[in-house]
């Protein structure tokens, strides 16, 4: 039995926004965890997406890559960052 679809809002912030030229977006998927939906995108949008990721965050909670996702959860991948 494949998992049951569910629609996530998905956020892009730094050199993610500026490589795929897009903030957010909806995205429909049967991905069960991160790791899933983020190895999803990065075959969809056919760009190095997975190689500049570090750290994934659902509803403002960072969490492990195998965290499940429900309907309707918001998913941030985090890129390394500096201070200044």
């Amino acid at each position: 039995m494949s998992a049951e679809l569910k629609t996530l809002r998905v956020l892009y912030f730094a050199s993610l926004r500026e490589t795929l030229g897009r903030s957010e977006e909806t995205v429909t998927t049967r991905a069960e965890n991160a790791r899933e939906l983020l190895e999803e995108l990065a075959r969809a949008r056919g760009k190095l997406l997975g190689n500049a990721v570090v750290k994934v965050a659902v509803n403002d909670r960072i969490v492990p890559w195998e965290s499940a996702i429900q309907d309707g959860d918001s998913v941030v991948f985090l890129t390394p960052f500096g201070g200044g």
